[in-house]
């Protein structure tokens, strides 16, 4: 293999990975060429600035979503270093733990129900309920690193957030314990004179009144944590934890939320209220546009591919009221391509209440066969000792293969991965078959080209059947 490689000036075989999030070569190709993608999708999909506006993309596994997403996030992380009025952007990719901790919990809810819980019971609420978990875990991040200027939020403001960290911050519980003690003591500083008089009138407020007042007041907080605990399904916390958060918080403002009472668990309505809350701190505190970026529907254990499974997933977040609730809100949402039949049979009420025709879709999602053939060029161009010259695909190939022939080739391969994994053995087999004869590159041959052509078809054919979906 090193042989052939150095015969073409190649430093690393350019068609070794075929994951997008561990290739490198890709990697080099976005930072050269400022982050763009190369497919007439992208403008659809990326917006302007990077993420505005909702859409959709609907791609069978290996065309290129993961490298599409990572072109969004490579460009949202570059415009934010280049503007004031940054993009922040959630990642909404990773649900394993979003559904196992809610079939956990509703099954301890639901004891007598008869029948077992389903995706079909994941509904809208629940969606928004972990978006907002990765909103906080996004927000903490850039506080972390960004140091937010979380002084500028209005007391209202600090008040939403606080209530909503408590509410939504994830991890272990001394992780959750540390964070909402450092935001409390900077979101609503209490001050030495401040907190020791507040102490004080406790304390005389509970002396007259037999401590009445104070016992009200720790039960109006443990009321309001034992129902966010019961309606809150999709993480686990411990209700002592959420009620120690909560204290720092003005019991009149949790009052006029009212969260004391139970029946919200499934109210779309009591989400899109934190929702909205959520998107005002994070344009109060400079950001102009927040991205949720959807991807990986296929892979939770509870889902694994199968298409009634994602189909039952993803239709509640499905909804106009949620994809346009606000214009500095958008979704992001890279789907298998199976799910693009739930759009076309929609029935009229659930295409009425998606309203597709305001959400950009984008199918088929497809490559042609001299995109490919530029891109496997770009990647051994950037692999060469000295990639400032190009360095055609067809260079690797005998004379005798027109450049038409491995187009067509290309043509039925149709997706990267596939185009990867085809080169990758040509190169292989060659090696196999081949010595190099002096200061020649050595050349993929006609035998070799059309052995290896003659089974990849069979190969991609057997792929699709094992994913129960069709390569077309």
């Amino acid at each position: 293999m090193s042989q052939f490689l150095g015969s073409h000036g190649l430093v690393r075989n350019p068609f070794i990975e075929e994951e997008a999030q561990n290739d490198k070569v890709f990697e080099e190709l976005l930072n050269e060429s400022d982050y763009t993608f190369n497919h007439q999708a992208w403008d659809k999909f990326f917006g302007e600035p990077p993420g505005r506006g909702t859409s959709m993309i609907f791609g069978v596994k290996g065309s290129g979503k993961s490298a599409l997403r990572l072109a969004l996030e490579k460009n949202i992380e570059h415009f934010n270093r280049e503007h004031e009025e940054s993009i922040l952007m959630l990642r909404y990719d990773d649900f394993n733990g979003f559904l196992e901790a809610f079939k956990r919990k509703r099954e301890q809810q639901d004891r007598r129900r008869q029948e077992p819980i389903t995706l079909k019971d994941f509904g809208l609420a629940q969606h928004l309920d972990a978006i907002l978990v990765c909103g906080m875990e996004a927000l903490l991040d850039e506080i972390k690193s960004a140091d937010l200027p979380l002084e500028r939020l209005e007391r209202y403001r600090r008040h939403d957030l606080m209530m909503l960290m408590a509410f939504y911050v994830s991890g272990p519980p001394d992780r959750y314990n540390r964070i909402m003690t450092s935001l409390a003591n900077r979101l609503l500083p209490r001050g030495l004179i401040k907190g020791t008089l507040s102490r004080l009138k406790g304390l005389i407020v509970g002396l007259l009144t037999l401590g009445i007042v104070p016992l009200v007041k720790r039960s109006f907080y443990r009321g309001v944590a034992r129902t966010v605990e019961r309606e809150i399904l999709v993480r686990d916390r411990n209700m002592r934890d959420v009620e120690r958060a909560l204290r720092s918080i003005p019991p009149g403002y949790l009052k006029d939320q009212d969260v004391k009472r139970g029946g919200w668990r499934d109210d779309d309505d009591v989400r899109r209220l934190f929702a909205t809350k959520f998107i005002d701190i994070a344009l109060s505190l400079g950001y102009q546009q927040i991205v949720v970026v959807m991807d990986k529907v296929d892979e939770p254990s509870l889902i694994n591919g199968d298409r009634e499974r994602m189909q039952d997933f993803v239709w509640p977040l499905w909804n106009n009221r949620i994809l346009q609730l606000h214009p500095n809100l958008s979704f992001k949402m890279l789907l298998p391509r199976q799910l693009y039949e739930a759009v076309r049979k929609a029935s009229s009420e659930k295409a009425n209440e998606a309203r597709f025709d305001k959400q950009k879709i984008i199918y088929p999602f497809r490559w042609g066969d001299k995109q490919l053939f530029d891109m496997m060029s770009a990647r051994l161009r950037i692999c060469r000792a000295d990639p400032s010259h190009p360095y055609p695909l067809d260079n690797l190939f005998a004379s005798a293969i027109p450049q038409r022939e491995i187009l067509s080739a290309l043509d039925k391969l149709r997706q990267p991965r596939f185009v990867l994994n085809y080169l990758y053995r040509l190169i292989a087999e060659t090696c196999a078959q081949a010595d190099q004869v002096g200061n020649q590159p050595v050349l993929i041959s006609h035998e070799v080209f059309y052995q290896i052509s003659a089974t990849i078809g069979e190969d991609i054919k057997q792929y699709y059947q094992t994913l129960g979906e069709s390569p077309e």
